[in-house]
């Protein structure tokens, strides 16, 4: 192959850099990813919490936003599922009463982070606000004609977080019929198109009952109705967590069996949708403190990504922009080593992906994709981003030219 070598060198963290070769000649395109294979997400916690340090006024938010993009943002979690819009729906019609307001400013700020940022906003609403066993739609309506009054574009709406640890609230059956009735509604809104977007399963180990759980979703009609099968991965929680986990191939490779399964499940019982991380980072609970915002955190995020294009995943959104210890944007808004990984992969990794081989050490990971020649930074077609890493040794962007 003749072609010039670009090598960006992203994060060196020990040592013990082995020599690596890839055969590039014979790798095929797999499949592809659009521009928005990765996203971002805020979590609804932050708007019963009135949003902490998060301000939508400053100009480094925008521009940091701005960098992110294209994307979708997303807004959900586990406290979407007690979140009302404009506090006026009949609270006596939930099981949880302990709910929380998220204002009509907060829906205006939202939306106009996401238009001015050049992102694309998905909402989760509450699945829990229920009457006679079923979803009551009421405060969505409310919602709903609230956007269509001020021109706002959402692009996907999900329903409910996790549904899998509803404790039986909410049967597999009963949430696709749910899912139906949220399509038909936001359809008769008037809202521009859109994407449904669910059921937002927490977690795909085999052997858990969240892949029966997706099955039988899928299975009783919500494969019809969604446009894009979601769940979330975590590689466990944050507690307990040391740095070795963060560069150990054993915990990298848990992942492996999970998204496999999902995307397996997604072609069997929903063939011709996409299949996405709709929410996930390092470990849960709001990632590891004092580790996930740092640089190691980078390898399983880098890995993360390389998996999910090469095995089949059409979306991945990173929990999340700002909050917690996993954060993009730390308590003063400023960039974690997450944020410029990110950005750097946007900027440099497009599609088609490609299937590498390598010389035979099993502790190094290989991805390549065409290069991003749509990005500002001017790269001409043909040319090709291969990103790799030894765990606990190096990370490195190639970019043939």
């Amino acid at each position: 192959m003749s072609r010039h070598l670009l090598v960006f060198i992203f994060l060196v963290f020990t040592y013990n850099v082995s020599c690596i070769t890839i055969d590039l000649e014979s790798a095929q395109a797999v499949r592809n990813v659009s521009s928005k294979f990765v996203g971002v997400t805020l979590d609804a916690g932050l708007i019963g919490k009135r949003w902490k340090t998060f301000n939508f006024t400053s100009q480094k938010v925008l521009t940091l936003a701005k960098g992110m993009s294209p994307s979708y943002l997303r807004i959900g979690g586990t406290a979407g599922d007690r979140m009302i819009f404009n506090m006026t729906h009949d609270q006596r019609n939930s099981p949880n009463h302990r709910h929380y307001a998220m204002k009509v400013a907060d829906w205006d700020n939202l939306n106009h982070l996401v238009m001015n940022a050049g992102l694309d906003l998905i909402f989760n609403f509450n699945v829990l606000l229920r009457k006679n066993g079923h979803w009551d739609p009421t405060n969505a309506k409310e919602l709903l004609e609230y956007t269509v009054k001020q021109g706002y574009k959402p692009a996907g709406y999900e329903l409910g977080n996790e549904p899998n640890y509803f404790r039986g609230a909410v049967s597999e059956k009963q949430l696709a019929k749910d899912f139906a009735a949220l399509k038909n509604i936001v359809s008769s809104s008037g809202v521009p198109p859109f994407l449904t977007i669910g059921p937002d399963v927490g977690g795909m180990l085999p052997g858990s009952k969240a892949p029966t759980f997706l099955k039988n979703f899928l299975e009783a009609g919500g494969g019809d109705v969604v446009d894009v099968v979601t769940v979330h991965q975590y590689y466990s929680t944050g507690r307990n967590v040391t740095l070795k986990d963060f560069t150990d191939r054993k915990v990298l490779d848990t992942f492996i069996p999970e998204v496999d399964l999902f995307v397996k499940t997604c072609n069997e019982k929903a063939p011709n949708k996409q299949c996405w991380l709709g929410e996930t980072s390092s470990f849960s609970h709001g990632g590891a403190p004092h580790i996930s915002d740092r640089y190691v955190a980078g390898f399983l995020w880098l890995d993360k990504l390389g998996l999910s294009a090469l095995r089949g995943l059409q979306g991945v959104l990173r929990q999340q922009f700002y909050g917690g210890n996993y954060a993009l944007l730390d308590t003063n808004l400023n960039p974690n080593p997450d944020y410029w990984l990110t950005l750097i992969y946007k900027r440099l990794v497009g599609s088609p992906v490609f299937d590498v081989t390598q010389t035979k050490d099993p502790n190094v990971r290989v991805y390549a994709h065409c290069t991003n020649v749509s990005s500002s930074i001017g790269y001409k077609p043909g040319s090709i981003t291969v990103y790799f890493y030894k765990p606990g040794s190096v990370m490195v962007y190639y970019i043939l030219l």
